[in-house]
C-alpha cells in the first residue's frame, strides 16, 4: 500500500457466517473506496487506494483504475474475513473509455474534467441550442458532456471511435472486470447529454439516436441501462478465484456519486435536499416531478432522475469549495517552496493543514467554543469564485473578490469569510433549487469530507432557515452503492441510513449571518451593489461582468444566452 491507502475494521457483532455481506466501491478522482457492511449498515471493513492518473492528469489507464477499485475492494475482503454476497459500484460521472468488439479499451480512460472538448460543446449550443439540448436531456453543454468528447474524438482520434462497439464509464468498467459484462445506471445516462430522461411519471428514458449521430454513433453503441438495483451480472468464477470473491456474486451499478451518496445520506423525499462538500460541492433538491425546465437551463442547473428512479433532481454545482481552503492554505498558511534550502515551507499532510486552518478560523472568536456555533460575521464579503460561476446565473468570468476588508483585519477574519462566502453560495443555491421546484427545503443533509471543518458546517445552518444536518457516514456514496447492490438479493436499500447530527444555530448570531447573506452577498453577486468602492475596485462584481459581456454579445449579434459558455454540473 502506499502511504494514500489505509484499510481499518470496525467491530461488528452480527457479521456472522449466515449475515449477508454488502460492497459498496466508489471509483473517484482521487481515490478508490470500497467498504463492506451488513443489511443493517453496519459497516465492518473499509479501505482505499489512490485513483492512479497519466502524466497529464486529464486520463486514467483502463487496467489501472480498475485494479486500484478491486484492490481496495480485496483488502476489504481479507479485513472482514470473508468476500461479499453483492457489489454495488458508484463514482464519478462522465469519465469513460470506448471499447473495442472484444470489450478491449480503445485508448485511455477519458476524465471529465478534461477541457479539450469545450469546442465541440460549443458547436453543439449554436447547432442544436443550449435550451433545447437541456429540455430534452437534463444538461447544459459543456467540455465534461461526454457527447462533446465523442464529436472531439471523432476529430482527433476518428481510428479510436471507429474501434468502438461500445461505451464504458469508469464505473461500468469495474463492473465488466468482475462480470464481463457492461451496463450502467440511468443516473450516469443522464450526464451524457445523449439520455432523454422524459418527463412522464412512468418513463424510463432512452438513449437519442438523433444527439447520437451528432458523434456518428447510434444507440447500439452505448451500455444497456438497468433499472435502480437490477445487477450487470455476477462475478464470474475466473475472477472470483483471483480476487477472493465468491462466483456468483451479484454487481450492481448504483449511479452517480452525488446522488447516491445524497440518497443514502437521507434526501430521498420531495421537498428534501443535499449539500455534498468536497473539494468541489453539489447542492441538490429532490421533488416529485422535474423543475421549471427553461428556468433551470437559466441558472445552470441540471436536472434527472433520483438514485431511486422515482423521484427526480435539481442540481446545482460549485467548483471551488474546498478549493478556496486548499488556496488559502498554500498562498497564507505554507508558500509552496523547498522549506530549508528555498523560499517557502513544505507542505504538511491534508488532514493537518485542515486542522491548522480551523485553529485559525476559531481565534477570530475565542470566547466560542471551537466550531460549536458561529461567531458574529467577519465584516468581509467573498464572492468565493476561484473558477467562474456555473450557478446561479452562470458566469464563467467571475473570479474570487474580497470586499470591505479593513487595516484591523488579519488572515483569520479572511479565513472566516472564505467559509462565509462558501455557506452564502450554498445557501443562494438551494433558495433557486426551492423557487425552482416550488418547495423550501424541509431539511438539507450535508455529507462528504469539509464536514469536519465544524465552524464552516456551523455556518450553513446559521445562513438557512431549515433543519441542517450532518451525515456520520464519511464514505456515503460507498454506503450508497452497497445499499442498491444489497437490492439484487432482497435487501431493502431503504433500510440503510447512516446517523445524521443536527447543526443548530440561533440567536443574534445567526440573525446577522441572515442579514449578511441578504443584504451584503446577494447585492454583490447579483451586480445589484452599488458603492463608492466599486468603481475602482480591483474586485470587480460579477454583476458589472455579466453587463459588459451582454453588450458585447449585442455588439456582436450574438444571442443573449447565460448558459452558453458557462460549466455546469
Amino acid at each position: 500500500m502506499t502511504s494514500d491507502s489505509y484499510s481499518s475494521i470496525t467491530p461488528a457483532p452480527h457479521t456472522r457466517a449466515g449475515t449477508p455481506l454488502l460492497a459498496g466501491i466508489d471509483v473517484g478522482s482521487t481515490h478508490c473506496k470500497a467498504l463492506l457492511c451488513t443489511p443493517d449498515g453496519t459497516v465492518v471493513a473499509r479501505a482505499a487506494r489512490p485513483t492512479p492518473r497519466d502524466a497529464g492528469r486529464r486520463t486514467y489507464d483502463a487496467e489501472k483504475l480498475t485494479g486500484a477499485a478491486l484492490d481496495a475492494l480485496t483488502d476489504c475482503v481479507r479485513t472482514a474475513g470473508r468476500p461479499p454476497d453483492t457489489v454495488g459500484l458508484t463514482g464519478m460521472a462522465e469519465t469513460g473509455v470506448p471499447l473495442d468488439r472484444h470489450g478491449a479499451p480503445v485508448g485511455p480512460v477519458l476524465a471529465w474534467h478534461d477541457p479539450a472538448p469545450a469546442e465541440h460543446a460549443e458547436t453543439l449550443r449554436r447547432r442544436c441550442g443550449a435550451a433545447e439540448l437541456h429540455a430534452r436531456t437534463g444538461v447544459l453543454p459543456s467540455a465534461k458532456v461526454p457527447l462533446a468528447r465523442w464529436c472531439w474524438l471523432r476529430e482527433h482520434h476518428p481510428e479510436r471511435l471507429s474501434r468502438m462497439r461500445q461505451w464504458a464509464g469508469a464505473a461500468d468498467l469495474v463492473a465488466r472486470a468482475l462480470t464481463g459484462r457492461v451496463g450502467t445506471d440511468a443516473t450516469f445516462a443522464q450526464r451524457s447529454m445523449a439520455w432523454e430522461p422524459g418527463t412522464d411519471a412512468a418513463a424510463s428514458g432512452r438513449w437519442s439516436p438523433g444527439l447520437l449521430a451528432e458523434a456518428g454513433l447510434t444507440p447500439a453503441h452505448m451500455p444497456h441501462v438497468h433499472p435502480p438495483g437490477r445487477p450487470v451480472g455476477a462475478v464470474t468464477r475466473a475472477v472470483a478465484r483471483r480476487l477472493g470473491l465468491r462466483a456468483g456474486a451479484q454487481v450492481v451499478v448504483a449511479g452517480h456519486d452525488h446522488l447516491v451518496g445524497a440518497w443514502i445520506a437521507g434526501a430521498r423525499r420531495a421537498g428534501l435536499a443535499a449539500d455534498s462538500m468536497g473539494t468541489a460541492e453539489a447542492v441538490l433538491t429532490v421533488s416529485g416531478a422535474p423543475p421549471d425546465r427553461a428556468a433551470a437551463a437559466a441558472e445552470g442547473m441540471s436536472w434527472g432522475r433520483h438514485a431511486d428512479g422515482e423521484h427526480w433532481i435539481t442540481l446545482a454545482g460549485m467548483a471551488s469549495s474546498g478549493a478556496l481552503v486548499e488556496w488559502f492554505c498554500d498562498r497564507f498558511l505554507h508558500r509552496p517552496g523547498t522549506g530549508r534550502d528555498g523560499e517557502g515551507t513544505p507542505a504538511p499532510e491534508p488532514a493537518a493543514r485542515y486542522e491548522e486552518f480551523a485553529r485559525l478560523v476559531d481565534r477570530c472568536d475565542p470566547g466560542r467554543p471551537p466550531g460549536r456555533r458561529p461567531g458574529s460575521p467577519s465584516g468581509i464579503t467573498v464572492e468565493p469564485y476561484l473558477q467562474g460561476r456555473s450557478a446561479p446565473r452562470p458566469d464563467p468570468g467571475a473570479r474570487l473578490a474580497v470586499h470591505g476588508m479593513a487595516p484591523s483585519h488579519g488572515p483569520a477574519d479572511l479565513a472566516l469569510a472564505l467559509l462565509e462566502g462558501a455557506a452564502y453560495q450554498a445557501r443562494w443555491m438551494a433558495d433557486v433549487q426551492a423557487e425552482l421546484t416550488g418547495s423550501t427545503p424541509r431539511a438539507v443533509t450535508l455529507l462528504g469530507g469539509s464536514t469536519r471543518q465544524r465552524a464552516w458546517t456551523a455556518l450553513k445552518a446559521a445562513v438557512t432557515p431549515w433543519t441542517t444536518e450532518i451525515c456520520t457516514e464519511p464514505e456515503a456514496p460507498a454506503l450508497g452503492a452497497a445499499a442498491w447492490g444489497g437490492a439484487a438479493i432482497g435487501v431493502d436499500p431503504a433500510g440503510i441510513r447512516p446517523a445524521t447530527v443536527p447543526v443548530r444555530a440561533d440567536g443574534p448570531a445567526a440573525a446577522a449571518h441572515r442579514d449578511a447573506y441578504r443584504d451584503r452577498f446577494l447585492p454583490r453577486v447579483t451586480g445589484q451593489h452599488e458603492g463608492p468602492e466599486h468603481a475602482g475596485s480591483e474586485c470587480t462584481g460579477s454583476g458589472q461582468r455579466r453587463r459588459t459581456q451582454d453588450r458585447q454579445r449585442r455588439q456582436r449579434g450574438e444571442e443573449e444566452s447565460p448558459q452558453g459558455k458557462a460549466a455546469h454540473p
